[in-house]
């Protein structure tokens, strides 16, 4: 991973993207929420390039991931890598980022060839503890493609 392609650090996470008050990434009326995507071993330089890709082809204005320097204070991500992609809620958005995840291979794909269905999660759930079996996604993939075949509806 290459440091100075980080936009700016904060709490644990490397931030990619501008999210200040004079700039913020998204409106204060937007419906925010994220795709994760996971990986094992460290975040690549390739891995950093299709982030940077994100944001400059406009998929997403925001992207982040723990920081590798703060790994040695959380056990639970030594070897795995969660990469968080914002987006709104609105349907034009939120395929845009489905298709640019997809195009990119980081929606795996089960044993028959079949995409996971993943949830886009709203930061709204994520501020309520909503996680594991309390976490009741509204949107997941199949509501914007199909999972077998890949083609967005």
């Amino acid at each position: 991973m290459k440091d100075e392609l980080v936009s700016y650090r904060v709490g644990g996470w490397c931030y990619y993207g501008i999210n200040t008050a004079q700039n913020p990434a998204f409106k204060e009326t937007d419906n925010v929420g994220k795709f994760m995507t996971f990986g094992k071993g460290d975040i690549s330089n390739e891995m950093q390039r299709i982030i940077l890709k994100g944001i400059k082809q406009g998929v997403t204005p925001l992207i982040k991931h723990p920081d590798p320097a703060m790994q040695d204070f959380n056990p639970y991500s030594k070897d795995d890598w969660v990469i968080i992609w914002y987006s709104t809620d609105e349907e034009l958005s939120l395929k845009s980022l489905a298709k640019f995840l997809i195009n990119n291979e980081l929606v795996r794909k089960t044993k028959t060839g079949k995409y996971y269905n993943v949830p886009f999660k709203y930061d709204e759930q994520t501020r309520k503890g909503e996680y594991g079996k309390q976490f009741k996604p509204s949107i997941t993939l199949k509501d914007l493609m199909d999972l077998n075949t890949g083609e967005f509806y």
